[in-house]
C-alpha cells in the first residue's frame, strides 16, 4: 500500500463550485500527502490542476442494477491501495462502502451536509441508519447537523468539521470602500436562498424613503433567476439591482471586497434546509457583516449581533430593519466585519477544521 491510504468516493467535486464540492477540495488539498479522490466524470467543464491524485471514473453503472454496484466493484477491486475510504453521500455511496466492507474489511468514514441526509432519511430510512451505524466515523459540517444526526439515528461517533475558507481567499481579501451602500448575495438561485424576501424588504425601505441610495448586487444562476428579475421590476427596484450571474473567483473576490453588508435571509426548510452556508465565511473573510436567518446551523456560521444580525424565519419587516441599521452604522458595520474576519482566520481555516480528525487516521 502506497502513502495515500485514505480513498475520497465523490460525485460531487471540483471544479464544480458548490458548497459540498468546495468542502471537499480543501478536505483533499489539506489530506493531499495522504489521500486520492476518485470523482465522476466531467461532462463539459474543462477539469483542474490539484496538488494530490485526482482520478476520474464512473461511479454509477448506466447499465447494472444497483448503479452503486460499480462503486462497489471500484471499492472491492482496489482495496488494497487505502486503508479508508471517505464518502460524502450517505446514499447511494455509503451504502457501496457498506456493501464493500463486506468483502474488504475496510473501514469507511461518511461526510453528512445536511440536505442528504433528511432526503436519506424521507426515502430510505432504515437502510440509512444502517449505513451511518456501520461508519467507523459520521463526519457533519455543524454541530447542529451532529445533534440531528444524534436524535434521529442514536449515532455517537460523531465529529464536526465545519466548511473551511481557502487561505488564498483570506490573504486576498481586502476591503475597497463603496461609493453606495451595497449588499450582496452570493448563491444558487433557487427558492430556498430567499432572494425575494431581500427585494421585498428593500422595497419597503425605499418605499417609505427609510433607504434611498443602495445598490444590492446578486451572484450566480438558477432558475430562479428571470423571476427574480421580474419582481424587482415590479417592485421598481430595477435601477437598484443588479445581476451578475456565475462569476470568476476573482470577479467574485472583488465583489465581496466591495460589499457593505451580504445578506441571505434563507428558508428553514424542513429537507432542503441550509446546513451552515459557507459563502457567509467567505463574505466574513472581507470583514464583511451578514444579515441571516435565525435557524440551527446558520447561526453557527453568522454570530447574532457579533459577526452580524439573525433575523427570524419570514419576517419581511425585521429583515428590512436589520439592513437600515446597518445601512445607517458604519461603526457597527465595521465592528461586526472585524469580528467576522478575525473568526474566519483563526476557526475555520482548513487546518484548524480538518487537523480534528488526524486523530481517527492514526
Amino acid at each position: 500500500m502506497s502513502d495515500r491510504d485514505l480513498l475520497l468516493i465523490t460525485p460531487d467535486f471540483l471544479p464544480s463550485r458548490g458548497g459540498v464540492a468546495r468542502y471537499l477540495g480543501l478536505f483533499a488539498e489539506y489530506f493531499s500527502k495522504r489521500i486520492r479522490v476518485v470523482a465522476s466524470p466531467l461532462e463539459s467543464m474543462p477539469d483542474i490542476v490539484v496538488p494530490y491524485l485526482l482520478e476520474r471514473k464512473p461511479l454509477l453503472s448506466k447499465r447494472v442494477w444497483p448503479r452503486w454496484m460499480t462503486s462497489v466493484m471500484l471499492l472491492v477491486r482496489e482495496s488494497k491501495t487505502y486503508r479508508v475510504v471517505i464518502i460524502s453521500h450517505v446514499i447511494p455511496f455509503g451504502t457501496a462502502a457498506m456493501v464493500a466492507k463486506w468483502f474488504t474489511k475496510k473501514p469507511y468514514i461518511v461526510i453528512t451536509h445536511g440536505m442528504d441526509v433528511r432526503l436519506a432519511v424521507r426515502s430510505k430510512k432504515s437502510l440509512t441508519t444502517r449505513v451511518l451505524s456501520n461508519a467507523y466515523l459520521v463526519i457533519a459540517n455543524s454541530n447542529a447537523l451532529a445533534q440531528e444526526l444524534q436524535q434521529t439515528f442514536g449515532l455517537k461517533n460523531i465529529l464536526t468539521l465545519y466548511p473551511s475558507v481557502d487561505p488564498a481567499f483570506v490573504s486576498n481579501a481586502t476591503k475597497t470602500a463603496s461609493e453606495v451602500f451595497t449588499l450582496l448575495s452570493v448563491s444558487r438561485l433557487v427558492d430556498r436562498k430567499g432572494h425575494e424576501r431581500v427585494l421585498q424588504a428593500l422595497a419597503l425601505l425605499k418605499l417609505n424613503g427609510s433607504l434611498l441610495q443602495f445598490r444590492y448586487v446578486i451572484v450566480g444562476d438558477g432558475p430562479m433567476r428571470s423571476a427574480l428579475e421580474t419582481l424587482a421590476i415590479e417592485l421598481e427596484l430595477g435601477s437598484n439591482v443588479e445581476f451578475k450571474g456565475d462569476v470568476s473567483d476573482t470577479e467574485l473576490q472583488t465583489t465581496y471586497s466591495t460589499a457593505d453588508v451580504f445578506v441571505l435571509p434563507v428558508k428553514n426548510d424542513p429537507i432542503d434546509k441550509e446546513g451552515f452556508g459557507m459563502v457567509y465565511l467567505e463574505a466574513a473573510a472581507y470583514g464583511v457583516p451578514s444579515i441571516a436567518t435565525r435557524m440551527s446551523g446558520v447561526d453557527e456560521a453568522v454570530l447574532d449581533k457579533q459577526t452580524g444580525l439573525l433575523v427570524e424565519d419570514g419576517n419581511i419587516e425585521a429583515l428590512a430593519g436589520s439592513i437600515l441599521s446597518l445601512a445607517n452604522d458604519q461603526v457597527l458595520r465595521e465592528q461586526f466585519g472585524s469580528a467576522a474576519r478575525a473568526r474566519v482566520v483563526t476557526e475555520f481555516t482548513p487546518a484548524a477544521q480538518f487537523s480534528k480528525l488526524e486523530p481517527y487516521l492514526v
